[in-house]
């Protein structure tokens, strides 16, 4: 094995309830305990895919919901239940659960009240539980704390300037597509599934008002993990140590050891965070001497016993913008498709960039604002009007922004992700991003991403 094995204790997490204390929560939690920062607003989220559990911390630090997913341990019972647990067999555990009435769909619901103020919910699919939630329906919550800086007055929208330009062209608000700049092959951001190099999306330049990270880091560089179907048990297992309270181990073994320097020679500004299919995102803080550097190469894949079973990423073979011109970047180029409107004609270099291009907006009310769909206005503390409800629709309101903006209206595709008012939007279009057809966003408080299909 790469790294010790798990010291998360499963059933004491299964025992953990509304009202325990923060510290409860943690012991259970052991080393990978993270103590949540403001912005997170109490979540404890980090375990969700590794061991399908999460919670969230009150106001107090007492604990107001616990959630049980899919993937938590079948065999470990929570109020008597089981994630996995046939739906015929709760009845026997808990006669006063009823659950929604069968119709075409294959999910019911069930909610039962429990000692306290505490709530049941379950949530059955395909006739076996598939989630347990128990809330405080009393629990006041914390809000993101207070922001670095003042709530922004403007949005910024972000277009690519059409016309692939030469690698290491002069790029004051940014590229997409290319090569990193101002970073070390050490520390390019590797995958966590496979310890293969992460393709870089695109750099943009960071107007002042949503510098959270400090006025010195002008700019963030985006990687991702693009198509990735295999991982690698024992790298993932030493990887994994971005996203919770581990430390590095001082001894790996030899097949794991050069994953374990590139951990430790990670850039001092890196932020990891996982999408819900598990792919692995690295978004770099930059200076500006960083952001006028010079190119970094990717890193030479490290392949041998660990990861053999993992195919190298498709990007190193066909770049993003190569890719402009189809997935094997052999397609012919054809004035009226949009990607090739952009490109203009084919890369003449495999690290060719298209530039990016800022404009200062001060024409949408949601600028400020934390996004939200709901109305209620304990969910919604800044008024925000989400875009087409019925308070938009009053407004005769007309929104819209270019290939990424920051700050103001968020379009997300389906469900509105969590974020503040300091989160950028941006579209596939930036780098040649697989989102699916659709768009993702980044809060840059909690630099936690999210993304919806079309």
């Amino acid at each position: 094995m790469a790294v010790a094995g798990s010291d998360v204790d499963l059933m004491a997490l299964a025992a953990i309830r509304p009202g325990d204390r923060k510290e409860k929560l943690a012991a259970a939690v052991g080393a990978r305990w993270l103590e949540p920062q403001p912005a997170v607003a109490g979540k404890v989220h980090y375990l969700e895919q590794d061991f399908g559990f999460t919670a969230r911390l009150d106001r107090d630090d007492r604990v107001g919901e616990v959630s049980f997913k899919h993937n938590f341990d079948s065999t470990i019972p929570i109020e008597g239940l089981r994630v996995a647990m046939p739906e015929d067999d709760i009845a026997a555990v808990l006669p006063a659960l009823k659950l929604t009435e069968l119709s075409q769909a294959v999910d019911r619901f069930g909610v039962l009240a429990l000692d306290g103020s505490a709530m049941l919910n379950v949530h059955v699919s395909h006739g076996r539980i598939m989630g347990i939630r128990i809330a405080s329906d009393s629990a006041v919550y914390p809000g993101k704390g207070l922001p670095p800086l003042p709530r922004p007055t403007r949005s910024f929208d972000v277009a690519i300037v059409p016309g692939l330009r030469p690698r290491g062209t002069v790029a004051a608000d940014g590229w997409c597509c290319g090569l990193p700049r101002g970073i070390t092959p050490l520390q390019w951001p590797l995958s966590t599934a496979t310890g293969f190099p992460l393709e870089h999306y695109f750099t943009v330049r960071v107007p002042e008002s949503y510098r959270v990270k400090g006025p010195q880091q002008v700019a963030l560089a985006l990687f991702g993990e693009g198509e990735q179907f295999e991982e690698s048990p024992d790298v993932s297992a030493l990887m994994k140590i971005v996203f919770d309270g581990r430390p590095l181990p001082t001894a790996v073994d030899e097949h794991v050891q050069p994953f374990l320097e590139h951990l430790r020679n990670r850039h001092p500004m890196e932020f990891r965070s996982r999408d819900i299919l598990c792919a692995t995102f690295a978004a770099i803080w930059l200076t500006e001497d960083a952001f006028t550097g010079a190119e970094c190469a990717p890193p030479m894949p490290v392949v041998n016993v660990a990861n053999r079973m993992c195919p190298l990423p498709h990007w190193l073979q066909v770049s993003a913008a190569q890719r402009l011109f189809g997935w094997d970047g052999k397609e012919a180029f054809n004035p009226d498709y949009l990607l090739h409107k952009l490109a203009k004609h084919q890369p003449r270099d495999k690290w060719d960039i298209l530039l990016l291009a800022m404009t200062e907006r001060d024409d949408d009310p949601n600028t400020g604002r934390q996004p939200c769909d709901s109305i209620a206005p304990d969910s919604n503390p800044d008024d925000y009007v989400a875009k087409y409800s019925e308070a938009w629709n009053r407004a005769d309101m007309e929104v819209s922004y270019h290939d990424l903006h920051f700050g103001g209206t968020a379009s997300p595709v389906q469900a509105m992700p969590d974020l503040s008012p300091f989160y950028i939007e941006f579209e596939e279009t930036m780098g040649q991003i697989n989102m699916g057809g659709g768009n993702g966003q980044l809060d840059l408080l909690t630099m936690q991403i999210d993304w919806a299909c079309g």
